[in-house]
């Protein structure tokens, strides 16, 4: 029954500190009056709590693995230092020569001097990670009521714009507005015409509506419009001679004289 301590991981001085430093930025400040800054910030607010308490549950399962760790290991050492003891008190003869009890103790111990120096050890880590586990238990109780104080500032941002109220009317701190001043002047005319042009109440108007042909295009024949009923007149007209002329056609000519007889 043997442990060894170089099994388990020691806890320098800078572990415990970076430990603390680390825990002493996790802090959330709440806005008196959120709604002024808009929802965008107080949601900031909330993801930046949830983020803390995220690594403080890390850092509170880490130096908990670690406390059981050293925990196992101390009382396994103890034991076989308690036994390694009672054998000597048992079996060596320097320490059953001494008379009194008390000698044989001491005698013993400084037998088992390499034991009691690891059991020292661990008996001054145990209590600096315990006042870890303490602090960070702290702090995430903290985040947590954190947390319940940006719901309550929720339920009261709903019930002030149930009253009228309305977000984001001034700019978060640390943000500057946009300085209106410095933009570049434009003339009040221009807008104003920029304005009617985007409405259409003021539309370009067409100066000259002569249009010019292009200098190489060839001038258009007059034509006669058709009239539907001159056609038509002149078609039936063209079947009445072919009706009253019952002669077989023997060539193109009576065919012509036809055509030749009707106005066309």
């Amino acid at each position: 029954m043997g442990s060894d301590i170089s099994e388990v991981p020691q806890v320098p001085q800078d572990y415990i500190d970076k430990i603390f430093e680390g825990i002493s930025v996790m802090g959330v400040e709440l806005d008196t009056d959120p709604l002024q800054y808009g929802p965008k910030r107080l949601n900031n607010k909330i993801a930046e709590a949830r983020g803390h308490l995220t690594e403080c549950e890390s850092m509170f399962l880490q130096v908990s693995r670690l406390l059981q760790k050293f925990r196992s290991v101390h009382r396994d050492l103890e034991v076989e230092f308690e036994i390694s003891k009672k054998n000597l008190f048992a079996n060596d003869p320097e320490v059953q020569a001494l008379p009194h009890v008390t000698d044989r103790d001491a005698l013993a111990t400084m037998k088992l001097r390499g034991q009691v120096r690891e059991i020292n050890a661990l008996s001054r880590s145990i209590p600096d990670l315990e006042a870890l586990i303490t602090v960070i238990k702290a702090k995430r109780a903290d985040l947590k009521d954190v947390q319940g104080r940006i719901r309550d500032q929720i339920k009261l941002c709903h019930e002030e714009i149930a009253l009228c109220g309305r977000w984001g009317s001034k700019p978060p701190p640390g943000s500057k507005a946009p300085d209106l001043d410095s933009a570049p002047d434009i003339p009040k005319q221009t807008l104003r015409d920029l304005r009617d042009m985007f409405d259409g109440s003021n539309s370009p108007e067409i100066l000259d509506s002569k249009v010019i042909a292009p200098a190489d295009s060839e001038p258009e024949e007059p034509h006669e419009d058709f009239k539907g009923e001159e056609s038509d007149d002149t078609m039936d007209e063209f079947l009445k001679a072919i009706k009253e002329d019952s002669r077989p056609y023997e060539s193109t000519s009576n065919l012509e004289s036809i055509l030749d007889g009707l106005d066309l």
